[in-house]
């Protein structure tokens, strides 16, 4: 990393900043504890993955010291877990101010984010992208789960077609469930219908007490069931790893 430091100051706060080869910023874990009421820098770290932190020789007034540093994705998943109320305020502060003014000094940008995005609708994506990865690490939250629900939270904030985003999001790197009946029915040369009838037939789903389409044990292997909310009415739509059809093939 270099060693030369970018200061910044919430609320009164010092919150000091090196960067990396690559451009992309980290976070004295000192600083961004103290901002977000935690006792120790080390109680904030201690459940991050290795890859969000490290340590850095920092310049202080009192000579150069090794001090905890956390990337982007370690301080939101800091940021999740503060009870505090500045921590709403400090992510709001790190999107609009901090990551813009490094973006403004170098080559920074969001992994995955198209880069001739206006600076707001960027900041906006890196945002929400960020959350989405601290989210997916969340016990118990499927990492499907979460990657669709930053896809939504994307289109609706920006209007951005998403498509081009997906690299970037939790999860990419293993398929993802996002087939409905009808598309994984193209896949298969079938209706939506008979991909239904066949899925059920294999044990993936079943039909229950409220004539609904839920997945058995089996199935939620190969599928997620996402919520959706259209026109006052609220339920489920169960959506398909595309690699599901190569087992509906090989049973056919």
């Amino acid at each position: 990393m270099r060693t030369e430091l970018i200061p910044f100051d919430f609320e009164g706060r010092p919150v000091r900043v090196v960067t990396d080869p690559q451009g992309e910023p980290w976070f004295v874990a000192a600083d961004v504890a103290l901002s977000l009421d935690y006792r120790m820098a080390s109680d904030m770290t201690r459940s991050l993955d290795d890859d969000e932190k490290g340590t850095q020789i920092v310049r202080t007034p009192a000579g150069d010291q090794e001090m905890l540093v956390i990337n982007e994705s370690g301080l939101y998943s800091a940021i999740l877990k503060s009870r505090k109320p500045e921590a709403k305020r400090f992510k709001r502060w790190v999107t609009h101010e901090v990551l813009p003014a490094i973006r403004k000094t170098g080559a920074y940008t969001v992994r995955g984010v198209q880069p001739g995005l206006p600076a707001p609708t960027q900041d906006r994506v890196s945002s929400i992208l960020l959350i989405g990865e601290a989210v997916a690490k969340v016990p118990g939250v499927k990492p499907g789960i979460a990657m669709a629900a930053t896809l939504t939270c994307i289109q609706e904030n920006t209007g951005l077609s998403v498509e081009t985003l997906r690299r970037a999001l939790p999860a990419a790197n293993e398929p993802t469930c996002s087939l409905n009946a009808t598309q994984l029915g193209k896949l298969l040369g079938l209706s939506a219908k008979a991909t239904n009838l066949r899925l059920a037939h294999h044990g993936l789903q079943f039909r229950n007490e409220r004539d609904e389409w839920e997945l058995t044990e089996a199935g939620e292997a190969w599928a997620e069931a996402m919520p959706y909310s259209r026109n006052g009415h609220s339920g489920y739509q169960i959506l398909w790893n595309p690699a599901v059809a190569q087992l509906l093939k090989e049973v056919a």
